[in-house]
């Protein structure tokens, strides 16, 4: 199957949250990867910034999940809450299912979620209620770096966030 037969767009009920699940769980080590308690919260607070592959059968093969921060990057608490008034969408997860990776899968939802976001921006006055996101952040591995510049992404350096095993870098999109 090729990556034009998939169709891109935000989850739109938590029966597709529970399908990604096991997406999460093949694609990160056990103590990086989100719970679906995590996975549900982030979804109920923020569907808004949720957005999957599906393949022709309405299957999820990827997704991208993120909540909002009144920080300008992933801090330790923001992977756990959603502040609809901060203005950076933390990226907690860019997660391909194991048959779908290194065939551009990942790549173009990093392409089309700075558009997804604009497009919510758009649906709303900022005088009260939520922010507009401004800022997309994320924690990323060192060995994924340049696939993150690739995608537009600028490093900022070493991440003060310590989650899991791994050394962790700043990155982010400004919009």
């Amino acid at each position: 199957m090729a990556l034009s037969e998939l169709t891109f767009r935000n989850l739109q009920s938590e029966d597709e949250v529970v399908a990604a699940y096991p997406i999460e769980a093949a694609g990160y080590p056990e103590d990086e990867a989100a719970s679906l308690e995590s996975m549900l919260y982030r979804f109920r607070n923020a569907p808004h910034l949720f957005l999957g592959a599906f393949d022709p059968s309405g299957s999820i093969v990827a997704y991208i999940m993120s909540t909002q921060a009144d920080s300008s990057f992933v801090t330790h608490d923001s992977m756990s809450k959603h502040d609809p008034k901060g203005s950076t969408a933390c990226i907690h997860s860019v997660c391909v299912s194991p048959q779908w990776q290194r065939r551009g899968v990942a790549s173009k939802l990093l392409a089309l979620y700075p558009d997804s976001v604009r497009s919510y921006n758009s649906g709303f006055s900022n005088t009260s209620g939520p922010a507009k996101i401004t800022r997309l952040a994320m924690l990323a591995r060192e060995s994924l770096v340049p696939f993150y510049q690739h995608a537009e992404y600028k490093c900022l350096g070493q991440s003060s966030v310590v989650h899991g095993t791994e050394r962790w870098y700043d990155c982010i999109y400004d919009l």
